[in-house]
């Protein structure tokens, strides 16, 4: 079977939040997709008659983020009113892309920045719909690590724009416009996809000779043995638009498959050799680097690491030496797996337990047992029958996750209790003003005010249409609060007859 690729893009309720306080980053798994483009493409990025563009209502457990509202230009009244549902829409994202996968020897999913954003979000979204979470692994791509990449090696070969701190910056729409890729833009998936695709099409042509090692690392397999099998290589790495390589080494796997703990030959690694467990730990600080081998790591040869700083400064023959000492060395690889354990147990303390949902993790998929009932499940035509089965699952997490799911979709069919049940954990989850890893009512409705005093301030040429999506979006959370309120309350209608109830 011939190479194909999978370029996909989605529109969802918002760009994620802090999973807690402390959080480094930000996270957007708990985002609800709202459109799907994806099209498929064969090994010279000649797109195929295999496509989707879909589109879906919000779920009435998920707010959503007043920002992509306005960046879509797609409001709350007009998503209401989509011919399907979240749920029919992840069913068949679901069975489109298994049935592509079938096509393919490992087609490898692309898309723009999807390693950080849009794989979590799909699986996720795939997740809180008792679906197998990972049907894109283990072959992803991600089109703004390739353009890094082509800039790393080459900056005069790719035109990019600046950001206020003067470093390039990689967003699509300002790299097509710059190098010239014939793309309009219609801010959706579907423009994003096929832009995508003449980006990668245009990073290929471009470097032809560096092209099959950019790919190369696509897939985890491929990815792992080049990582294992040499002593020293090159990593891009990217912090606030600035792009560099590094020269790594291997020490070991982590304790997640694919994984490798590496050490930075920039740093003499005699010291972190010679100390002890505790001492390694204050030491290894900025010296070593995860390398994950399902996230489509740009990973090049260790001999042009003496064209770049500081590498050049420290010269081949040092490198080299550092890298004999540090691949696979075992007196580093126990005292990576002694620290690791050290700050699992850190994590574990420290996660605050208020914080923590049914749905927070997606790897408890393979935990909840009953696959075959699952399965049944999505193979039933009425939410009445569906309801059947959910009541049989006996891991309270899908259990509450599929009783959550109906009440999204079908609220009438759950029994008093059950509605009630999951009414009064969405008013807690969703109205009372607390830290969330979700955007809440409250938050919404002061995200609300925020843009409507923007818009106020500046101009715009689409100002009218967005306060109008501002004005409806404030509406439906007014009513959402209401609801959500009510200990008495009542299921809801679904779709073009909620928008009804809300705004007629």
């Amino acid at each position: 079977m011939s190479v194909k690729y999978i370029f996909y893009d989605l529109e969802t309720t918002g760009r994620g939040k802090k999973e807690s306080p402390n959080a480094f980053g930000t996270t957007p798994k708990w985002e609800q997709i709202m459109q799907i483009a994806a099209i498929v493409t064969d090994e010279n990025f000649q797109e195929t008659n295999q496509n989707i563009n879909e589109f879906c209502r919000p779920r009435t457990s998920i707010i959503s983020q007043p920002g992509a509202l306005l960046t879509t230009q797609n409001g709350i009244r007009e998503a209401l009113h989509a011919t399907q549902s979240s749920y029919e829409l992840m069913k068949k994202i679901n069975t489109t892309f298994d049935e592509w996968k079938k096509d393919a020897d490992e087609p490898i999913f692309i898309g723009h920045n999807i390693i950080d954003f849009d794989e979590s979000v799909l699986e996720y979204n795939l997740f809180n719909n008792l679906f197998f979470p990972y049907i894109t692994r283990k072959s992803r791509g991600d089109t703004l690590s390739l353009a890094r990449a082509l800039y790393a090696l080459n900056p005069s070969s790719m035109k990019t724009p600046l950001t206020a701190r003067g470093n390039p910056s990689f967003k699509l729409e300002k790299l097509a416009e710059l190098n010239n890729l014939p793309i309009e833009f219609a801010h959706d998936a579907l423009s994003d996809v096929r832009t995508s695709i003449a980006l990668t099409k245009f990073i290929q042509e471009s470097d032809k000779q560096n092209w099959s090692q950019l790919q190369m690392s696509m897939n985890k397999e491929r990815a792992i043995e080049y990582v294992t099998s040499n002593k020293g290589f090159c990593y891009m790495t990217s912090f606030a638009g600035r792009v560099k390589l590094q020269a790594l080494s291997m020490v070991c796997e982590s304790q997640y498959s694919g994984w490798f703990h590496t050490i930075d030959l920039a740093h003499d690694p005699e010291p972190l050799i010679e100390c002890n467990a505790e001492e390694f730990k204050k030491l290894i600080k900025k010296k070593n680097r995860y390398v994950i081998c399902n996230q489509h790591p740009i990973l090049l040869p260790g001999k042009i690491a003496s064209n770049y700083k500081p590498y050049n400064e420290i010269g081949a023959d040092v490198l080299n030496e550092r890298a004999k000492m540090v691949y696979k060395n075992k007196s580093l690889a126990d005292k990576f797996k002694l620290m690791e354990i050290d700050r699992q147990i850190e994590k574990e303390e420290e996660s605050s337990q208020d914080n923590i949902f049914p749905e927070s993790k997606a790897n408890m998929f393979t935990q909840f047992g009953q696959a075959t009932d699952l399965a049944q499940f999505h193979e039933k035509d009425t939410w009445e029958e569906k309801y059947k089965i959910a009541l049989g699952i006996k891991d309270p997490r899908a259990n509450f996750m599929l009783k959550r799911l109906i009440f999204d979709e079908s609220p009438k069919t759950l029994s008093v209790e059950d509605f009630k049940m999951v009414h009064h954990e969405l008013h807690d989850r969703l109205v009372i003003n607390q830290e969330r890893p979700f955007t809440t009512i409250p938050e919404a409705m002061n995200y609300v005010d925020t843009e409507f005093t923007k818009l106020e301030e500046n101009d715009d040429e689409d100002k009218e249409k967005k306060l109008i999506i501002l004005k409806d979006y404030n509406k439906y959370l007014q009513f959402l609060e209401k609801y959500f309120s009510n200990k008495n309350a009542e299921p809801l209608p679904t779709g073009p007859d909620l928008a009804k109830i809300i705004y007629d």
